[in-house]
């Protein structure tokens, strides 16, 4: 059985498998020189995505991203104002309100009958009424008579001293 001791020489210096074959797999073939070198290009199709590609894909989704919250920002910040106004137009429907109130009082005729006494007025006694003279035109029609009455007329008109 020498053969066995000689594909074991064999192994030692060639490298631990060096004899040994297998049915299954034939024995590697002999190193030569290369012909074939690796060239630098496009990957084969369908094998990974073009940078470019993947590049495009990221900036678009980014910038879809960027829109959102610039929006959700907008809208945040035009809520803010809303309220804001809101807040200040109840404000001065408030003032206006009690404005409002103030002249109310203000115009009250027992607050200014009460201002005219405490001015030195005093209730008329006698009450005049006047009418203008007739213009030129109306020369020909004759004027009505003055009135004169001592009760005081709650009817709109002009009254004398």
């Amino acid at each position: 059985m020498t053969p066995p001791r000689e594909s074991t020489a064999r192994a030692g210096v060639a490298g631990p498998r060096a004899g040994i074959t297998s049915p299954r797999r034939p024995a590697p073939a002999p190193d030569r020189p290369r012909h074939l070198e690796v060239v630098r290009g496009r990957p084969a199709p369908g094998r990974r995505p073009p940078r470019a590609l993947v590049l495009v894909s990221v900036g678009v989704i980014a910038g879809v991203v960027l829109v959102i919250v610039v929006a959700r920002v907008l809208t945040g910040q035009a809520g803010f104002t809303e309220t804001d106004l809101q807040k200040r137009i109840t404000e001065q429907q408030r003032h206006v309100e009690d404005l409002q109130l103030q002249i109310a009082k203000l115009r009250s005729p027992q607050r200014i009958y009460d201002r005219a006494i405490a001015l030195g007025l005093v209730p008329a006694s006698h009450v005049v009424y006047l009418t203008p003279s007739p213009s030129p035109r109306a020369a020909a029609s004759p004027a009505p008579p003055a009135r004169t009455s001592s009760i005081p007329s709650s009817a709109p008109g002009r009254g004398g001293r």
